[in-house]
């Protein structure tokens, strides 16, 4: 693990005779350190993201409609991660700290991969726009009928 201190606590030397042998046992007490999962995240919080043309928003400056790429903070192990989403918002739901929303992409092989974020999750490092889409739906559910290109197809805000 990164950054483990190790300290030496009590060292003791103890000498048994036994007829002619002389036996000298040495005994240490070891007490690590560990940097806690907090620091690490903070550390992995500072690290840049590489800057694009998309700009970061807040949690609802986006509609739906809206290409965002989302970067998710993903703990595996004692490591934080930064995984990067990229999709369409299709729905959004709920009021006040409950709010939600669903971003759909198409993964490999042409299925389509649906998320749902809670909008003000501590685990959303950032939000970028990427594309502002212009539809007249609430909810783009018919776009789980597309297939390939025409399930990413929408019409781009001016």
């Amino acid at each position: 693990m990164p950054d483990q201190k190790k300290k030496v606590k009590k060292i003791e030397e103890v000498k048994t005779e036994e007829g002619a042998k002389v036996k000298t046992e040495t005994k240490a007490e070891v007490e690590i350190e560990e940097t806690p999962v907090d620091e690490i995240m903070e550390e992995a919080i500072e690290e840049k993201i590489p800057a694009s043309k998309a700009k970061t928003i807040g949690p609802d400056d986006f509609r739906v409609g809206d290409t965002v790429r989302i970067f998710y903070k993903i703990v595996e192990g004692g490591k934080l991660r930064t995984q990067p989403y990229e999709g369409i918002v299709i729905s959004k739901r709920g009021e006040g700290m409950s709010k939600s929303f669903t971003v759909r992409r198409i993964g490999a092989d042409g299925v389509g991969i649906e998320r749902i974020f809670p909008t003000f999750s501590p685990n959303i490092d950032s939000i970028k726009l990427i594309k502002q889409g212009k539809v007249r739906r609430a909810k783009l559910y018919y776009l789980r009928k597309k297939l390939g290109r025409a399930a990413m197809r929408i019409k781009e805000t001016k």
